[in-house]
């Protein structure tokens, strides 16, 4: 189920509600969101910084086993800019998994898991800012992946992060030190099943 298929202009379907609703975003004619982080905003938990919990969020909630699938393109202007997907139970408890700028300017695959701090990991480089994301939960265990032309996943990280309950889940647009970030997302694919096996994504 493509969770876009009920959203139009400024106006949400499928469920999906704002988390910090950023200052710029809208679906055009063919259901392709985007949206602009307002600037200095992040989700990030460390012991020895602010916490930082004011990104935007466009979520859903949702329980059981699902899978969570998107296609997204970013243009990156400082460190730290991305977009991706999140699963979310509060403030203290969440994952992410991101396209997003590094300090030197390069495009990676970026995963957080906070519980209840950020354990922050960089994964492969891409040639460009786009790439096939997936979030996928089977019980307590939880999935991320991604796929530069969408034919075939790579496998990010596996974890656990609290029990089988409601979680929130959705697209997330993050700015940490500069304005100017933008990410459009071509879909936002939830399905109640969990991807069978991990490692290989398949």
């Amino acid at each position: 189920m493509n969770l876009f298929a009920g959203c139009a202009d400024k106006s949400l379907g499928g469920g999906l509600r704002w988390l910090n609703e950023p200052p710029t975003w809208s679906f055009d004619a063919e259901g392709r969101l985007t949206v602009e982080p307002r600037a200095h905003t992040d989700f990030f938990r460390s012991p020895e910084q602010p916490t930082r919990d004011d990104a935007s969020l466009l979520r859903v909630l949702v329980q059981g086993d699902f899978t969570l699938s998107a296609r997204v393109a970013v243009h990156l202007v400082g460190f730290g800019d991305a977009v991706g997907l999140m699963l979310r139970l509060g403030p203290d408890c969440w994952a992410k998994l991101c396209v997003e700028r590094s300090p030197v300017g390069e495009v990676a695959i970026v995963s957080v898991v906070t519980a209840p701090w950020s354990d922050d990991a960089n994964g492969e480089l891409l040639s460009r800012p786009e790439a096939y994301l997936r979030l996928t939960r089977r019980g307590d265990q939880i999935g991320m992946h991604y796929s530069v032309h969408g034919d075939r996943w790579r496998f990010v990280r596996a974890f656990t992060l609290g029990g089988a309950q409601a979680v929130d889940v959705g697209l997330h647009a993050q700015a940490p030190f500069a304005g100017g970030c933008r990410g459009t997302c071509d879909f936002l694919r939830l399905d109640g099943t969990a991807v069978a096996d991990f490692r290989s994504g398949e």
